[in-house]
């Protein structure tokens, strides 16, 4: 579903979805829960920042909605947490009235206050694991407008699955630019009985979450197109914070199952948000530091969030295609399949055993012939093969690492054609017994094939230049590249008495493929023309290194 289709059908619900009406509840609380109910018909959105954002950006979005939408709630009760920093709000009694519940799941009579002081010590530690112990600057000032300089969370009923949001007043920006900064507030319901994760470890997670998009509307803006990193951030800082609470579990299966349909960074406000892609976030804590996540964020205060992916992990010196190919090799290693990860020198999340698995989109029985499969991707989605060869298994991650239409919201479907041949030409890696893999496409510098080769019968052949002896009218040749830095990356062409034919400089032509780096080349020399048959030198150079080769070039025509 595109994102203008999405607008459409929001606004069409909020026409004729009936407002949840409780005796007691504010005007202003009708309405709130009134939108949240129109997004939220499979109790999915467990917070509703992203429904405030997607509405605000609605062209026919009512005025009268949209203002209530920007006006605090307002609590008969406040108290201050012990650091200074938050103040919270509630109602000690009425449809507003927070409530703990036993172990027996009974209410807690009089419990208000209890449930309050619970929320303000839970506040001060997400405050010193986000802004103190990771660095995160703190939510700006809002200028006493809750009574007081702390940050204000109110507590109040909300619709049945929704844990909390956090709002802000966009006719008040503090930086006004295309992403405009704002002073926040958060809301989160009265009671956690009725959650997927409940009581205490409920609220923990709420906050945490919470309290990063205060971070992130408050000091790096609103980019009202990307909501949906908004909320993969916030849903993996939960984990961040509280790793031994696992309420992420529920949204993984809805990324799992969906890992070659829909594009990494697509967004639905009403089934496909971000919460269930916050494993990127875990991928990225783990495989690389919490500060590529940090940095993305800085990133994100000047451009939008696919630049801002791109260029964080350039300055760390990792491709971004190499790193989504990592990713899904991460993705490829879940349920049983995290037991074989390091039998193919993978990491994996650490708790990958428990996560859902992405399905096999086709699979087959090796013979003589081979084993072919077909498809098309979008735009960075992931999709994934077996091969059978007796008890030996041949797995294939194909991922579409195009970038360039990621960023331009391009919805072409890119043909691809993956599988082991007997014999064949064109091999992107020759494996043993005579056998080839083969992977045909319109431009391998965007696209990533992995294969995970186990057992005796099928053992990857060392990574060599390929395919060799190359024919530069009907193929492209690809050259290891050695280092992990791409920046500086260059490469060489000689002819055999040492004339310099062609050179490449930069990583566009580095491709991220076999678990490895690849300059390609085309077999044109520096003036367009395509080289004779011959013997040539390369040289690959990280700028400080360089390793040296040769190359049979054998033309057809």
């Amino acid at each position: 579903m595109s994102r203008f289709t999405s607008f459409r059908i929001a606004a069409l619900i909020l026409a004729i979805v009936p407002v949840a009406v409780v005796k007691g509840m504010s005007n202003r609380a009708v309405e709130m829960n009134r939108v949240f109910e129109a997004y939220d018909k499979n109790h999915y959105n467990m917070c509703g920042f992203h429904i405030i954002g997607h509405y605000l950006s609605l062209p026919g979005a009512d005025p009268a909605i949209k203002s209530i939408m920007q006006t605090r709630p307002s609590e008969d009760t406040s108290i201050v947490s012990p650091s200074g920093e938050f103040r919270i709000h509630f109602d000690t009694s009425g449809v507003n009235e927070p409530v703990l519940y036993n172990s027996n799941g009974q209410a807690e009579p009089g419990s208000a206050f209890a449930f309050a002081d619970s929320v303000a010590k839970i506040c001060d530690y997400v405050y010193y694991v986000e802004v103190d112990s990771l660095g995160f600057p703190p939510p700006p000032s809002d200028s006493g407008a809750g009574g007081g300089n702390e940050y204000d969370i109110y507590i109040e009923g909300l619709p049945l699955g929704e844990y909390g949001y956090t709002d802000w007043n966009s006719a008040h920006p503090i930086i006004q630019r295309v992403n405009p900064t704002y002073a926040t507030w958060t809301v989160i319901r009265n009671e956690f009985e009725s959650t997927y994760t409940q009581g205490i470890p409920a609220i923990e997670v709420t906050i945490a979450h919470e309290f990063n998009h205060a971070i992130q509307v408050g000091d790096y803006g609103v980019w009202l197109n990307d909501l949906w990193f908004y909320e993969l951030t916030s849903t993996w800082m939960e984990q961040v914070v509280y790793p031994n609470v696992k309420d992420y579990y529920q949204y993984l299966p809805n990324f799992f199952d969906n890992i070659s349909a829909k594009p990494f960074n697509s967004y639905n406000p009403t089934d496909f948000a971000g919460y269930e892609r916050c494993v990127f976030g875990i991928f990225v804590q783990h495989a690389y530091g919490v500060q590529l996540m940090k940095a993305i964020w800085q990133n994100l205060s000047h451009e939008q969030v696919m630049p801002a992916i791109e260029a964080a992990f350039k300055s760390d010196g990792v491709s971004p295609s190499a790193a989504f190919q990592l990713f899904s090799e991460w993705n490829y290693f879940t349920g049983y399949r995290a037991s074989l990860a390091n039998e193919f020198s993978v990491a994996s999340y650490p708790s990958a055993s428990a996560y859902p698995m992405a399905g096999i989109e086709g699979s087959g029985v090796l013979t003589n012939s081979g084993v072919t499969f077909s498809g098309v991707a979008l735009s960075l989605t992931e999709h994934f093969f077996q091969v059978n060869d007796g008890p030996d298994t041949v797995g294939l991650a194909v991922s579409n690492v195009n970038f360039a239409a990621a960023v331009s919201a391009d919805t072409t479907e890119f043909p691809f054609s993956v599988g082991i041949s007997k014999g064949g030409s064109n091999c992107v890696k020759q494996l043993s017994g005579g056998y080839c893999l083969f992977f045909d496409v319109s431009s391998f510098t965007n696209w990533s094939l992995v294969p995970f080769v186990s057992g005796q019968a099928l053992v990857a052949a060392q990574d060599l230049v390929f395919p060799q002896p190359f024919n530069p009218s009907i193929e492209e040749l690809k050259i290891p590249y050695p280092f992990l830095v791409t920046n500086g990356a260059s490469l060489w062409i000689y002819d055999i008495s040492g004339d310099l034919i062609d050179r490449v400089v930069g990583d566009a032509q580095i491709v991220h493929y076999l678990r490895g780096s690849y300059f390609v080349w085309d077999g044109e020399a520096a003036d367009g023309r395509k080289v004779g048959s011959g013997i040539y030198i390369y040289v690959v150079s990280d700028g400080s290194k360089s390793v040296t080769g040769k190359i049979a070039v054998v033309r057809s025509r």
